[in-house]
C-alpha cells in the first residue's frame, strides 16, 4: 500500500468503501461530514464489517479505542492517514487459550 495518498485521496476511498459494504446507502446520500452511525440505522456488524475492509485496504490496524473516537469521514480519514501501514502487534494470550489460537491460526 503506498502512501503517497492525499487526504482526500483517502477520504474518498473509505466514502466508496462505507457504500459497497454498506450496500443499501448510495454515494450521493454521504459526505465528509456525514455521522457514520447516527445519520443511518446501521447495525453494529455492518459497521465492524466496514471497519474491517477500511483496516485491510489501508493495511493498517489501529487499536480499538481510536475506532471508538470516530463519528465523521473526515475524521476517519485523519485516523487513517495516522495509521495507514501500522500494526499493533498482538499479544497472545498464556494457557490453554494460547494452545486454541495455536490450532486456529496454523
Amino acid at each position: 500500500m503506498k502512501n503517497n495518498q492525499t487526504r482526500e485521496d483517502v477520504l474518498e476511498i473509505i466514502m466508496d468503501i462505507f457504500v459497497v459494504e454498506i450496500r443499501f446507502i448510495g454515494r450521493e446520500e454521504i459526505s465528509p461530514a456525514t455521522h457514520v452511525t447516527k445519520d443511518f440505522k446501521i447495525y453494529k456488524d455492518d459497521i465492524t464489517i466496514f471497519l474491517n475492509a477500511v483496516e485491510k485496504r489501508f493495511d493498517m490496524l489501529a487499536p480499538a479505542g481510536e475506532w471508538e473516537k470516530i463519528e465523521t469521514f473526515n475524521e476517519m480519514a485523519d485516523l487513517v492517514m495516522l495509521y495507514r501501514g501500522v500494526k499493533i502487534p498482538f499479544k497472545r494470550p498464556k494457557g490453554i487459550l494460547s494452545w486454541v489460537l495455536n490450532c486456529i491460526i496454523r
